[in-house]
């Protein structure tokens, strides 16, 4: 089978863009099927690929202009896409949480099988109202179903309002997860380090991460990686934060303001003896979190909140604490009791991340689409 996999967000290194389409390719390529990247026209990701899609712009002004040119994307989008779909078998759409992703392909005309991975459907299906109309409107005059897949769990009720006559719905699909080599254990006990992993977002609560530092005792140390997110600059306040922690006299506080390359991320996390998934509920409640499945993956406990994703996987598993809130004192008290019994949770995480491993990889996401296309 002949594979186009398609990730309008795969701009460099940073971010799970690029760990989840590496891994999706390479377990396509396991089972034998002949695999292509495409990717946008200015990404400098060192994957091999065709860059042809519309260029992402991080700065805070074309943000401004790329939204009022979305039109234009997405004709530009739909443009690639026709002369995509003459070569391939089925088309997969890595990051289909984006209204030129959907918008494009309402506009093209195939019978080929049409893949859309969505990563957080309850978050953005909403804003994307319009452009789901569209595709709802060419999919039946197409007379071929489009499948929308997704890692999460949703209620009927939730799909019967959303999905649309003709297209199919497929939950709990794998997470293409790439399991870090395991590292040095921690060797001492008074060595802990409370982790917060990739980019500085108010939905990651990282207010609150600020709000801990400052009243954390010295014996807890801290690494904190604080690069702006993927549209390239900062929410408001969170600029002023990261200026904040870096004024602070803390011996062990380690503040990395660059993304990192995925080996020096994995020696962070494997650094890290704790690690921060104290998100948002309202935006991680149906959300996979790919930093949890990493530090599982290495035996880090987590700390998370509930009605997260994450809290679910806590509350099954172990490996960790769920808090109803993010009172600084709440938080220490659970880091005191993760530290009081590290081999415990440290034990729970990794055998966590072993089953879920199992699932979530590559191999297995490759399986769970080859099933979709012969349904």
């Amino acid at each position: 089978m002949k594979v186009a996999i398609i990730e309008p967000n795969l701009v460099d290194y940073t971010g799970h863009s690029f760990s989840f389409v590496s891994e999706l390719k390479q377990g396509f390529e396991e089972l034998g099927d002949k695999v292509e990247v495409f990717m946008p026209k200015n990404s400098t990701a060192p994957l091999s690929g065709v860059k042809v899609l519309p260029r992402v712009n991080r700065s805070q002004a074309s943000a401004i202009r790329n939204y009022s040119n979305i039109i234009l994307d997405i004709f530009r989008f739909a443009r690639v896409l026709r002369n995509i779909q003459r070569r391939f078998d089925v088309l997969v759409f890595t990051s289909a949480d984006d209204p030129r992703t959907i918008g494009g392909v309402s506009l093209i005309w195939t019978k080929k099988p049409l893949i859309f991975y969505f990563h957080a459907p309850e978050l953005y299906f909403k804003p994307m109202g319009k452009s789901l109309k569209l595709l709802k409107i060419s999919n039946e005059l197409r007379r071929k179903p489009v499948s929308f897949i997704t890692p999460a769990t949703l209620e009927q009720k939730f799909t019967q309002d959303i999905f649309f006559k003709n297209i199919r719905f497929f939950p709990e699909a794998p997470y293409p997860l790439k399991t870090p080599p395991r590292l040095e254990k921690l060797q001492n006990c008074n060595d802990y380090y409370l982790g917060y992993l990739g980019d500085a977002r108010k939905e990651k609560n990282f207010t609150s991460l600020i709000e801990l530092i400052d009243a954390a005792p010295e014996e807890i140390g801290f690494i904190v990686q604080c690069n702006p997110p993927g549209i390239g600059y900062y929410e408001p306040g969170i600029k002023e934060g990261v200026e904040h922690i870096k004024g602070l006299q803390r011996d062990r506080l380690f503040i990395f303001e660059e993304p990192l390359p995925q080996k020096e991320y994995r020696e962070l996390l494997n650094k890290s003896s704790i690690v921060w998934c104290l998100y948002d509920e309202s935006q991680y409640r149906d959300r996979v979190s790919g930093i949890l499945l990493e530090a599982w993956s290495l035996g880090k406990p987590v700390i998370t909140t509930s009605g997260t994703w994450m809290a679910k996987q806590v509350e099954k598993y172990g490996g960790g604490i769920v808090l109803d809130t993010l009172e600084v004192q709440d938080i220490l008290k659970a880091i005191e009791e993760i530290r009081g019994n590290y081999a415990r949770f440290s034990a729970e995480a990794e055998n966590a991340g072993r089953i879920l491993y199992e699932k979530n990889n590559g191999v297995a996401l490759a399986r769970f689409i080859k099933d979709i296309v012969r349904k």
